[in-house]
């Protein structure tokens, strides 16, 4: 019988342990047994698992901040804002501020959105939960609320802020208000301050875009998340136009020009926290639409396994990255985690493999031992004249950020064909077709065969929150579609239907679905001889590659995504 009961959230970070390799589920299940301050103290007490692995596999892969309670410097000020009884019946000990002026509470459920909104409506400041480690948490409320028990802040007004509080304080997070975010009404905040808060709130919340999209007589501001565009607040027009003109301002833009498209960038700090902000705006029917590429320079680099390669999958990867030359092509639609893949691949090579070089556009990521160059036209280069500069600077290994023209594609294939491991990205469907892509813009076929040693694709789909997962039947589609790529009878698939941890989604976060294909001596003459991409797919499937239709299905298998989000992603590929 399948347990339906919901993991708590040590369960869930102690399978991401065993799946990731650093415990075994022998000594998970020993832990559970022999805890009496939670799993993750036991782990660590028990010697099953270092406490710096633990702090990093929360911190940089899961991206859990954590305190450990046994060094904890609890600031007065912040406990004086959660009343005694509340912190004991919610096991929640404020400890401090970050620098954004949001209240820091250490807690066993970091991932407990609905008990970080009731604290926001608590306290009248924005909460930031991080998760406690290395002690009883019941044992330091005891300490610090014995020694002076904190009083409640007196209430203020309806959606304000405590009237005790510090200034600059934000009322609760209220997102379904007509133009509140954070709990605060930004129609009646400067342009400024909104921006501020909008921008804040996108890094917090680990969004990648931002959409301010005008109408006739308001604005809507959506994020994407996992994803997807989720509505996060609408805005005054006249608001809308303050707020563009604002950004455009800080990303060196035109704010003169309305109608003809621009782009732009700028970079903020919040706190030790760096986030650079790519900025594209068009002029619409209802005034400037701008989308914001949001990227959070603070995050770590996923690892290989951490992106979700199956273990075939992630062995034939490599093995073409230990290869001394040729070009590896990583292929996807826009948004798929293309440059994420190329940079977690020579993060593994960075170390032994000498000088490798980047040319791209733009640089997400700045990357130690990696010398990554910018194109700029305005300067003069671009992909084809970066990438000949970087031939006569020595290098070992090359990174392109995207092949999109003739003499991009001829040089990066010239530069694989004389000594050097080339990896590029490309707009493709599949792995095979990435390669026909290559004869499409220009490359003769025999070099294309001769310098190809292997392709990747891959798609994104969503997790199923295992908080809230339960098991569900099937639509007929999903069905006919599992039982057509798995030539099985369908069943029941985990699905989550939404609860506090996912903000009523069901999913978080995201994971990779892949191929890999390697080119032999047989798939080399066809390729010579002009193929089609389902041809060299037939070839490489005999070979054994595993496609993206059968990866998902797999993953669905496994209860790391839906049937519905493989059927959505991938399964429209031929």
């Amino acid at each position: 019988m399948v347990n339906r009961t919901a993991p708590s959230f040590e369960d869930r970070v102690g399978q991401v342990l065993v799946e990731g390799g650093f415990i075994t589920e022998q000594q998970l299940a020993q832990a559970r047994q022999d805890s009496d301050t939670g799993l993750l103290d036991a782990l660590v007490s028990q010697g099953m698992l270092a406490q710096e692995t633990l702090i990093t596999v929360l911190s940089f892969q899961l991206r859990i901040p954590v305190v450990d309670l046994r060094h904890v410097q609890v600031d007065p000020e912040a406990v004086r804002l959660v009343p005694e009884e509340y912190a004991r019946q919610y096991s929640v000990m404020p400890t401090g501020f970050d620098t954004d002026g949001s209240l820091r509470i250490a807690t066993r459920m970091p991932n407990d959105f609905q008990l970080s909104s009731e604290l926001s409506s608590v306290t009248g400041r924005q909460t930031k939960f991080v998760l406690a480690i290395g002690g009883k948490l019941e044992d330091l409320i005891d300490k610090v609320y014995s020694s002076a028990p904190p009083p409640r802040p007196e209430p203020g007004p309806e959606g304000q802020a405590p009237l005790n509080a510090p200034m600059g304080t934000l009322a609760p997070i209220n997102i379904s208000a007509t133009g509140a975010i954070f709990g605060q009404d930004l129609s009646q905040l400067p342009a400024v301050q909104a921006v501020d808060m909008v921008t804040l709130q996108a890094v917090k919340g680990h969004a990648s875009d931002i959409h301010m999209v005008p109408s006739s007589d308001s604005s809507r501001v959506l994020f994407r998340l996992d994803g997807e565009l989720k509505e996060m607040v609408v805005l005054p027009l006249t608001l809308h136009e303050s707020m563009v003109s604002r950004i455009k301002v800080q990303a060196g833009m035109d704010i003169s020009e309305t109608r003809r498209p621009q782009d732009g960038s700028f970079s903020l700090m919040f706190g030790e926290r760096k986030a650079e902000f790519r900025v594209s705006t068009v002029g619409t029917g209802w005034g400037e639409m701008m989308v914001i590429r949001v990227l959070d320079q603070s995050g770590n680099l996923l690892s290989l396994e951490a992106l979700g390669l199956d273990s075939v999958a992630l062995h034939v990867w490599r093995q073409l990255l230990a290869l001394p030359y040729g070009m590896v092509l990583v292929s996807g639609p826009t948004g798929s985690g293309k440059t994420t893949t190329l940079y977690a691949s020579v993060a593994e090579l960075v170390n032994h493999r000498g000088n490798i070089m980047a040319v791209e556009d733009p640089i997400e990521y700045r990357l130690d031992g990696i010398n990554q160059i910018q194109v700029n036209r305005a300067a003069g280069i671009d992909f084809p004249t970066g990438l000949r500069s970087i031939m006569r600077l020595d290098p070992d290994i090359i990174l392109v950020g995207e092949i999109r023209d003739e003499e991009t594609a001829k040089t990066a294939v010239n530069a694989a064909l004389t000594g050097h491991l080339v990896l590029a990205s490309i707009h493709s469907n599949d792995a095979a077709s990435s390669i026909v892509r290559l004869l499409d813009l220009g490359v003769e076929p025999f070099l294309a065969a001769t310098g190809v040693v292997g392709a990747l694709a891959q798609r994104l789909v969503r997790v199923v929150d295992h908080s809230c997962q339960v098991l569900t039947e099937p639509s007929a589609t999903e069905a006919m579609a599992y039982e057509q790529e798995m030539q099985q009878p369908t069943g029941e698939f985990w699905a989550g239907q939404g609860c506090n941890f996912c903000n009523g989604t069901g999913f978080s976060g995201r994971t990779g679905v892949f191929e890999v294909m390697a080119v032999d001596e047989t798939m080399r003459k066809m390729i010579s001889g002009g193929i089609s991409g389902q041809e060299l797919r037939t070839q490489a499937l005999a070979n054994g590659m595993i496609s993206l239709r059968r990866a998902g299905m797999i993953k669905a298998q496994e209860s790391a995504t839906t049937l519905g989000e493989v059927v959505r992603k991938v399964f429209f590929i031929d």
